[in-house]
């Protein structure tokens, strides 16, 4: 029966005190863990992205920019990509939104320029 570790493992099973074909522990031999460190990684296959329907809109995923964009039926891709569904949907209410009020800029916005802006003019 072979002699327990120090760390209570059989010496061959240790991954510090079993000896390397160079004579030395695993842990310490340069030669050993920069063959263990030079595997490459496995790659893992693309998973697939269902596209899905909310709001009249398409979300779908695009592989090319590594994130989702939205678009009408009739229409063109959106312009930015986004990178999780949930806010592709997000944005798709934002532009339901931004349609509604004829306005694209988020709300709240102009109220702080215009704030700013009615500082700056007054003058005592």
């Amino acid at each position: 029966m072979p002699t327990p570790c120090i760390h209570g493992f059989p010496t061959e099973q240790c991954a510090s005190c079993r000896d390397c074909p160079h004579g030395l522990a695993v842990g310490r031999c340069a030669r050993c863990r920069a063959a263990a460190t030079s595997r490459k990684a496995s790659t893992a296959t693309s998973v697939a992205h269902a596209p899905e329907e909310y709001a009249g809109y398409e979300i779908f995923y695009e592989p090319k920019l590594n994130g989702w964009r939205f678009r009408r039926a009739d229409a063109s891709p959106s312009a930015l990509s986004y990178r999780s569904p949930f806010l592709a949907r997000r944005a798709v209410d934002q532009a339901i939104a931004g349609d509604a009020d004829g306005a694209e800029s988020k709300p709240g916005k102009a109220s702080a320029r215009t704030t700013k802006s009615a500082r700056g003019r007054q003058t005592a």
